[in-house]
């Protein structure tokens, strides 16, 4: 399983694609450059490899969607995919819909995010937004999951 983390910045060229870093890039053997954009929850774009968007459909599109939130889910995530693959060199088309919905233009700078099984592509805005304050969700959701009844690393309970 790949992993990305880390972040960069980059320019959209004038046609709207993206050139993918190394990081990105590497991570997955060459035979294997097919990657699947989708439309993220935080105006964000997802870019999964073939083998993460293909858990991600197995995880939310195996079965028929019951639910509102569930149907609403599938429209985003694969509703709104698109497959891409890098050209030689290394630049993925990002499509308009998918550009617009993420506040993204051509020749603009777009900040790459490594999150685990996906890279997010934001637009700056967006991301100085998303970034600027710590909700009480995540607190919460942060706490619980470094279990918050260990002692940290380094602290001095003398």
């Amino acid at each position: 399983m790949v992993n990305y983390y880390g972040s960069s910045e980059h320019t959209l060229d004038d046609k709207g694609r993206l050139v993918l870093p190394g990081r990105v890039l590497d991570a997955v053997a060459k035979v294997e450059w097919k990657f699947h954009l989708t439309a993220g929850l935080d105006r964000c774009l997802l870019l999964h490899d073939a083998k993460g968007f293909q858990e991600l459909v197995q995880r939310i599109g195996g079965a028929v969607p019951g639910s509102r939130a569930h149907r609403a889910l599938c429209r985003r995530f694969l509703g709104h995919s698109v497959e891409v693959e890098p050209d030689g060199n290394r630049r993925i088309r990002i499509p308009e819909p998918l550009l617009k919905y993420a506040g993204l233009a051509a020749s603009q700078a777009v900040v790459l995010v490594g999150t685990g099984r996906v890279t997010e592509i934001w637009a700056p805005a967006n991301l100085e937004t998303a970034l600027a304050e710590a909700t009480t969700d995540e607190e919460s959701l942060f706490a619980s999951l470094v279990s918050p009844d260990k002692p940290s690393a380094g602290v001095d309970r003398t």
